[in-house]
């Protein structure tokens, strides 16, 4: 079996002295893993830094085994972020998050456009953090998770926090109230912590927690950001 495809970056470990094993979130096969070889050479170890856009042919004798990538580098996307620890473990965490949740080989164009078009908020906007937010709603509501805020609306507490309380597993939770009205701007800090620490509980409680999955550090670390 072979085919060409594109996509993202995910993981990648040491497989022996020249090779790698990485993981790659492509457009059309999904989530996919093989080797590398060479690997390890300057060259092809500066394309594979994580969260980079890649170009990958995969040669492989059947599904059921691992085969074998050669990769170009479409877009160096790490390298925009080496000097911002934030916007790194956002990253990191947005490719863990990835990882985790998605099986082998099974196409989600919806949700490659989707972190493609979050990558480019991630570069550019100033708001970066509530495009994750929201990334991160979007994600877990395409496989299956979705939150319904607006139809889960309780009572509104129109103080200085905004907060607003919903109903989710018949449990009343308090909620910043811009991830409810979806606005993108002027969200103060305390707001972004309470919104990510919000998503963090239900994304642990409904996704990690069955399926015996740990709560990735870099989120952690990106909650403490704005904490």
């Amino acid at each position: 079996m072979q085919w060409n495809d594109e996509g993202y970056l995910l993981s990648k470990n040491n497989y022996s002295e020249n090779s790698v094993i990485i993981e790659v979130f492509t457009l059309n096969h999904g989530k996919c893993s093989g080797i590398v070889y060479g690997g390890t050479s300057r060259k092809i170890k500066n394309y594979l830094q994580l969260g980079n856009k890649i170009y990958v042919n995969l040669k492989t004798k059947n599904e059921n085994k691992l085969g074998y990538f050669k990769i170009e580098i479409i877009d160096p996307i790490s390298p925009f972020f080496f000097d911002d620890n934030k916007k790194i473990n956002c990253l990191f965490s947005s490719l863990n998050l990835l990882k985790i949740v998605l099986p082998e080989l099974q196409s989600y164009n919806s949700i490659y456009i989707l972190f493609s078009n979050f990558l480019n908020e991630l570069k550019f906007s100033n708001n970066w953090i509530v495009h994750y937010i929201f990334w991160e709603m979007n994600l877990l509501k395409k496989i299956g998770f979705d939150m319904n805020l607006p139809s889960n609306y309780v009572e509104a507490s129109y103080n200085k926090k905004k907060i607003i309380t919903v109903n989710i597993d018949n449990e009343n939770i308090n909620v910043p109230s811009f991830i409810v009205d979806k606005k993108f701007y002027n969200i103060d800090t305390k707001s972004i912590y309470y919104a990510l620490t919000f998503i963090g509980k239900f994304l642990k409680k409904n996704v990690l927690i069955p399926n015996n999955l740990n709560y990735p550090i870099s989120r952690i670390k990106l909650e403490n950001y704005f904490r």
